[in-house]
């Protein structure tokens, strides 16, 4: 269990709700450690710029770059 608890759709601010409704799409709930990162908008939207960047010259498809992500979270302990 994290040791901060995450921000739900309704106490996230208004421009990151979004990302909401895209995690449940592609994930079909809402994940803890994105629910943390919520809590820090610029983080979240640092993130989003580096992935853009980075997206652009990717050798993996995108399916497998989040698989590796959800695995590498669940096994440093961060539940879902």
């Amino acid at each position: 269990m994290a040791r901060i608890s995450g921000l739900e759709k309704e106490q996230a601010p208004w421009h990151l709700r979004w990302f909401y409704g895209v995690m449940r799409k592609m994930f079909g709930n809402d994940l803890t450690p994105a629910k943390i990162q919520m809590r820090l908008p610029a983080l979240v939207w640092g993130g989003t710029v580096m992935e853009a960047a980075l997206g652009r010259k990717r050798l993996l498809s995108l399916r497998y770059l989040q698989l590796g992500r959800i695995r590498a979270a669940a096994r440093i302990g961060c539940p879902f």
